[in-house]
């Protein structure tokens, strides 16, 4: 095990720390007290790719507010990664990454949370991968082009913009998550796409029955394109007791792994990997309380069987692959 642990490459697909930079003035180069991400304890917890979503908000919001939220959050990771260049350095594509690795450094993988950051405006989709966005959430509340999984239905999924923003995506070389999308929506996206799809940050719905998570079928359906779904470590989405009564003591590890296996099980172990959410949740479950603690995860994963390859694809490896693929 302790040479799996040494050679391990750990990727968390969504972290939220963004939203502190920018509203809090959070240095992530300083180990912090509170949260969940910085950058002593990614060390800590030998991430070497850490996802960096920019969460740009509920919808409602003026016209024009989310693309300049979306920009300030991206600006604000910019200024963070300067201050820390020789620990962390933003990548763009699989030859940054193989480089940040090289070197030592930590790769940041910036991502924005929303889609109504393009403002119904394939040029700000242009716009956001010149400025280095490498992956989008599509929806966090409905847009006016997409169906979430939390709101009623207001386009039986994609519309017709919607499937020309998923075409964009594909030729740019951007990683389209559907985590937060209604199931309608997902299938749209996986008929759309030429490439695999991610969810971030889902888990099984079969586990806990909230609807953020995913079910059996799309399950196999992501699978069956290559995608992968990365587990999330919000307790309301990992334990239905926990979701549904008293917000008392988080869920352990154990529910987390739970998650990881049932999805492996569905979906092939090709198709499961990391995406914590940490920074966009209060406690995280015990066991897993900040970044540093992801190596548990493979050992947990060690003690039930799992095989020193399989580990590494959970880990990570699925998530590499995928981005390798996308982000050439």
């Amino acid at each position: 095990m302790e040479n799996l642990y040494e050679s391990l490459i750990i990727c968390d697909a969504h972290c939220d720390t963004a939203e502190r930079i920018v509203d809090e003035g959070f240095n992530i180069g300083e180990r912090s007290n509170s949260g969940h991400v910085d950058i002593p304890r990614l060390i800590e917890g030998k991430v070497s790719v850490q996802v960096f979503a920019c969460w740009i908000g509920k919808p409602g919001e003026r016209s024009g507010y989310y693309s300049a939220r979306a920009k300030q959050m991206i600006n604000g990771l910019y200024t963070q990664f300067g201050k820390n260049f020789n620990i962390i350095h933003p990548v763009l594509n699989a030859k940054d990454i193989q480089n940040a690795m090289s070197s030592g450094k930590i790769s940041a993988i910036i991502g924005i949370e929303g889609g109504q950051a393009i403002e119904d405006n394939l040029y700000l989709l242009d716009v956001f991968y010149g400025l280095g966005v490498r992956i989008m959430t599509i929806v966090w509340g409905s847009t006016n082009w997409a169906d979430a999984s939390r709101e009623p239905e207001r386009h039986n999924g994609l519309t017709n913009f919607g499937k020309s923003v998923i075409k964009e995506m594909n030729r740019l070389g951007m990683i389209v998550d559907v985590s937060h999308s209604s199931d309608k929506t997902a299938y749209d996206v996986l008929d759309v796409s030429t490439v695999p799809i991610i969810a971030s940050h889902s888990s099984a719905q079969a586990i806990c029955g909230h609807p953020r998570n995913v079910n059996d079928k799309l399950i196999k359906a992501i699978s069956k394109a290559r995608g992968v779904i990365c587990v999330n470590f919000c307790p309301e989405f990992l334990d239905e007791d926990y979701w549904k009564g008293k917000k008392t003591n988080p869920p352990s590890i154990d529910k987390v792994i739970e998650h990881i296996e049932h999805i492996a099980n569905v979906g092939g172990i090709d198709c499961v990997g990391i995406g914590s959410d940490y920074d966009g949740m209060g406690p995280a479950p015990i066991g897993l309380e900040d970044v540093s603690k992801l190596p548990n995860i493979a050992r947990k994963l060690s003690e039930r069987g799992y095989k020193d390859d399989d580990i590494a694809k959970i880990m990570g490896g699925n998530f590499l692959r995928l981005f390798n693929e996308i982000c050439k």
